[in-house]
C-alpha cells in the first residue's frame, strides 16, 4: 500500500535544514507508524541528485552510511524516533531549497516525497 506523499511530507521537521562543518543536514520524525527501511534513500536538493556514499543517517542507537543499508542491513525508523540525514561535503546558499527523498520499506513498499525548507 503506497503512502501519499503529503503524508509522508510530516516525517520532515520543519526549519531543521541547516549547514555544518561537515556540509548540511536536515532530521526526519517517525509521526506515523513504525517502519524499517530496507534500501539506500535517493535524495535530490534543488534537483541536484546527491551521491549515496555522501549521505549518513543517524539515529538515537546507530550512524550508518546510506549505501550499506539493503534489505540484508535495514534501518529500523520506529514510531517517535528520529533521523538525522547528513550529507557530506555539500554547503547550501541562504534561502529556500526542494528536498525530495524516496526509498523502500518492508511494511509500505516504496516511499517518496519532497519539501521545501530554508537556510537564513
Amino acid at each position: 500500500m503506497a503512502v501519499p506523499a503529503m503524508i509522508l511530507r510530516r516525517l520532515y521537521v520543519k526549519k531543521s535544514l541547516k549547514n555544518t562543518s561537515e556540509g548540511v543536514e536536515f532530521t526526519l520524525k517517525n509521526i506515523l507508524a513504525d517502519a524499517t527501511i530496507t534500501k539506500p534513500l535517493e535524495i535530490t536538493i534543488d534537483n541536484n541528485p546527491v551521491p549515496l556514499e555522501k549521505v549518513i543517517l543517524v539515529t538515537e542507537s546507530k550512524t550508518i552510511r546510506n549505501n550499506e543499508i539493503s534489505s540484508e542491513k535495514p534501518l529500523d525508523f520506529s514510531l517517535n524516533t528520529s533521523i538525522i540525514i547528513r550529507i557530506e561535503g555539500l554547503k547550501l546558499d541562504p534561502g529556500q531549497h526542494k528536498i525530495a527523498i524516496s526509498g523502500a520499506t518492508k511494511e509500505y513498499g516504496g516511499i517518496k516525497f519532497d519539501v521545501l525548507d530554508k537556510i537564513d
